[in-house]
């Protein structure tokens, strides 16, 4: 059996719920890692935080992190995006959208904050990368 329960009880979106039990990227970097630029954005109304953090290396993100408080879909947003940033440069970055995390994690009207959540962490992060640059 394995240790993860896949039984999905609330009824999720298959990918949902698989970055939900699996988390990857979940975490943070230690102190001493160059390159990291980290923000966070919140919804009060839902009590969701979610707190990205990605390392550059020149103007590619070779790594990524999460930290996510609220439910499944918040958390696999997390790691959907700390997963698909990899790679990318900020301006392939800017690109990805709320539609996009709500379509590509098949995220309902009712969670559609979760995909905000998101967005928002997203352009936090590239706000401090460029005044990091300048």
């Amino acid at each position: 059996m394995s240790e993860l329960d896949d039984s999905n009880p609330f009824g999720y979106a298959p990918e949902i719920w698989r970055l939900f039990q699996r988390a990857p990227n979940a975490g943070s970097f230690a102190d001493d890692v160059q390159g990291v630029v980290s923000a966070e954005a919140g919804t009060p109304a839902a009590r969701s935080v979610l707190r990205l953090a990605l390392r550059f290396d020149g103007d590619r993100v070779v790594d990524a992190r999460f930290r996510a408080y609220g439910c499944p879909a918040s958390i696999a947003v997390g790691a959907y995006i700390a997963g698909w940033a990899q790679g990318r440069n900020p301006q392939e970055l800017s690109l990805l959208k709320a539609a996009d995390l709500r379509a590509a994690l098949e995220i309902p009207e009712d969670r559609a904050h979760c995909a905000l959540l998101g967005e928002d962490a997203l352009r936090a992060v590239l706000t401090r990368y460029k005044e990091q640059q300048a």
